[in-house]
């Protein structure tokens, strides 16, 4: 059975690297790759050292102040989608038969900046809109092609006719970005995930399965999915308890922040610190490069570079391993602090300190350790098959 279906997988990982427009998306996102590792580590270096509340400032008590540099990272969040739009819009194009496709580039370039940049004060909302973005890019893209087909005869391409066209799919991207920019779905999202429903197994266990099946679809989560869990009802009246008695019994012991936060986040959603440590071993160069280019930002929590790299973004083979690594964290997780084998993180750590040491922080318990290790080593198990699978498909490639 388990054969059967590790083979169905395959045959439909290999139809979706087979079919042109994956190829595009794939390739254009591996071209904004060195860009996003600039973005990564410099956000590394604020979360670390720059920003006021930075981990090495708060550990050891410095006072930064440095302006602007958040700022700055959030307009090259920006700048890279605009890149990836641009590199998707030549690589379809091309595949469509159309080498002069320098407007359509602007186009869409200029386009993905209208739809995260106007009508807003601030950088601050959430601009991991990969799923809008390649939707959008390659609407526009196949518009442009119809459109071309009509006038076969026109051999200008900054005529008057295709000025028009690049103005209306401007006015489109215009009239859509109040719905993009929207955080509806983020705090929707974020107001279930307060219930206490999700303090007990099945919710738990609900929210190591479906968090990577968003991530992976391209859509933008709330902090309480990737980074911050601490906010949360549960974890806020657990906080109290201790405060107000340290030896008291906690109302919810097993929460988002206690299981899925400490447990299923090695590395970014979907446990995929085990990717950087395996790629490290592969045979392919690239694939080895990309190991080393990830692990660092992995271990604090951030794996955008495997999500354009590897890709992760609508990979097939990647999907599966990334919902069982999920799964099994949390389920780990809970059953050790159900069964009172470790003490559930309940203090508030500093931010952006590693996933790997929140067990341990959270809950002061050498222990805990133990049971990360254990994870770890399941989402090793579960990823080699894949990763080695994946290097082999590069390798006949070449």
């Amino acid at each position: 059975m388990i054969k059967k279906c590790f083979s169905l997988i395959v045959k439909l990982d290999n139809i979706v690297l087979k079919n042109h427009v994956f190829q595009a998306i794939f390739s254009a996102m591996r071209q904004t790759l060195p860009v996003l590792a600039i973005d990564v580590y410099l956000r590394l270096l604020l979360v670390l050292f720059l920003a006021p509340n930075a981990l090495f400032p708060v550990i050891f008590n410095i006072n930064l102040k440095i302006t602007g540099l958040q700022i700055i990272l959030s307009i090259l969040d920006v700048v890279i989608l605009m890149i990836f739009a641009a590199a998707l819009t030549n690589k379809y194009l091309i595949y469509r038969g159309i080498k002069n496709n320098i407007l359509p580039i602007l186009t869409n370039f200029l386009a993905t900046y209208l739809l995260f940049t106007v009508n807003t004060q601030d950088f601050s909302h959430n601009v991991s809109q990969y799923l809008v973005v390649t939707v959008l890019t390659l609407l526009s893209s196949e518009s442009y092609y119809q459109y071309q087909r009509l006038f076969r005869k026109t051999l200008q391409p900054y005529s008057a006719r295709f000025l028009v066209w690049s103005a209306f799919i401007l006015g489109l991207y215009f009239l859509v970005q109040p719905y993009v920019q929207q955080t509806t779905l983020q705090l929707l999202i974020s107001s279930i995930l307060s219930s206490n429903f999700f303090t007990t197994f099945v919710g738990l266990l609900l929210v190591g399965a479906c968090a990577p099946v968003l991530y992976w679809l391209g859509i933008a989560l709330p902090n309480e999915l990737t980074s911050n869990q601490t906010t949360i009802n549960a974890v806020v009246k657990n906080l109290d308890v201790i405060l107000k008695n340290t030896h008291a019994t906690l109302p919810y012991p097993e929460n988002l922040y206690s299981v899925y936060g400490t447990f299923s986040l090695l590395g970014g959603i979907g446990n995929t610190l085990a990717i950087s440590f395996l790629l490290l071993f592969m045979s392919s160069k690239r694939k080895q490069n990309l190991g080393l280019l990830s692990v660092f930002p992995s271990l604090f929590n951030n794996n955008q570079l495997l999500y354009f790299g590897l890709p992760l973004f609508l990979r097939p083979l990647m999907l599966v391993p990334m919902i069982l690594s999920s799964v099994a964290g949390t389920l780990v997780g809970y059953v050790a602090i159900a069964t009172h084998l470790i003490k559930p993180a309940s203090l508030v750590i500093p931010n952006n300190a590693p996933n790997l040491l929140t067990a341990f922080l959270g809950s002061s318990k050498l222990s805990s350790l133990i049971v990360v290790a254990i994870v770890f080593g399941l989402t090793v198990l579960i990823y080699k098959p894949f990763i080695e699978l994946d290097n082999a498909e590069v390798q006949n490639e070449k």
